[in-house]
């Protein structure tokens, strides 16, 4: 894609989201300084004037590479030319790891943000994402490497919610477009973005073993080599299957929720109603019925659900743990065992 056309699809990717949202809204772009985030906080500064959006720039400072403070004040400085800018300093330890860890304390900074602009009218303001088809392309394949269902190797939702949170509302406008496309659109608006060694797989961040981290090496090394074996670029064919899969999928789900209804005794399951049900939409009541029942969504694997499942065909009294309750199956149901 040539330069003029790279910023007038950044632009446009963008003006498609300020269209669904009313005049005076509150919008946040998430930018670290990278060509994706960078170009997407340019585009929103573009564009937000003539769809009377009020935009404003985050950047959080995740305090681990050397010269993190300088590099997000330089950003806030340069970035204040194009609409509202700040930084805020976010403490990125955690238990699951240099990526994990930092990822969640960032959204935890943006919804934060999104809480204090946001009004008791319209709720938080929503939060622009900088995910592009590259993102896009190596969260399928982490989740085909998981193996743990579709919905895994669905992809990243265009809208939705920012991740960790229930009610503060996000957005990627990006996904349709390429990393060199957004660096594209950076050079013809005449700004350099910054490209953080954290993000390669011979970077600062290994894991535990030394390893590279997964996205990363999945980005230098599988992406790059599964292109060459297959004679094209995959990357737009993998964010292709996610945006059809996830559509099937939100269909299965809507159904699984109708179903979930005729299944239901009360708080227990009827066991001759799931066993009527097809596969894919009995294991999807059963997950429904297990969150409403309280199970840790965070910890509800797929192995659970179908160990729940499994009961139906068990004997009478059996029963099986999953994270949050104890599932036990009487004559006629399943139902919360009593603690």
């Amino acid at each position: 894609m040539d330069r003029p056309r790279a910023v007038l699809a950044a632009r446009q990717a963008v003006r498609a989201v300020l269209t669904t949202v009313p005049a005076g809204s509150r919008m946040i772009v998430a930018c670290s300084g990278g060509s994706d985030s960078l170009a997407l906080a340019l585009a929103l500064a573009a564009e937000a004037p003539r769809a009377a959006i009020i935009p404003s720039l985050l950047t959080v400072d995740h305090g681990i590479l050397p010269g993190s403070a300088g590099r997000a004040e330089q950003l806030v400085e340069r970035m204040s030319q194009y609409l509202p800018s700040r930084s805020v300093r976010i403490d990125a330890g955690g238990e699951d790891g240099p990526e994990g860890s930092a990822r969640a304390a960032r959204y935890r900074a943006l919804a934060e943000e999104a809480r204090r602009l946001g009004d008791p009218s319209r709720g938080p303001a929503l939060v622009l994402l900088g995910h592009t088809m590259d993102d896009q392309a190596e969260t399928v394949l982490m989740g085909l490497g998981r193996g743990s269902g579709p919905r895994s190797i669905a992809g990243m939702r265009p809208v939705g919610l920012l991740p960790g949170t229930e009610d503060v509302p996000a957005a990627r406008p990006l996904l349709g477009l390429t990393r060199e496309d957004l660096q594209q659109a950076c050079r013809q608006w005449g700004e350099q973005w910054w490209d953080d060694p954290s993000n390669r797989a011979e970077g600062p961040w290994r894991t535990a073993s030394g390893e590279p981290l997964r996205r990363a090496a999945i980005r230098d090394y599988a992406l790059p080599e599964l292109s060459t074996a297959l004679g094209q670029d995959v990357r737009e064919p993998l964010a292709r299957t996610a945006e059809l899969l996830r559509e099937d999928l939100d269909y299965l789900d809507k159904v699984a929720e109708e179903a979930l209804e005729d299944c239901r005794d009360g708080d227990e399951l009827l066991l001759e109603a799931l066993r009527g049900q097809p596969v894919p939409v009995r294991t999807r009541v059963v997950r429904l019925w297990l969150l409403e029942q309280r199970a840790r969504a965070g910890e509800l694997t797929s192995t659970h659900v179908r160990g729940v499942t499994r009961l139906l065909e068990a004997e009478t009294g059996k029963g099986i743990d999953v994270p949050g309750l104890r599932v036990s199956r009487t004559r006629h149901s399943l139902k919360r065992a009593v603690e």
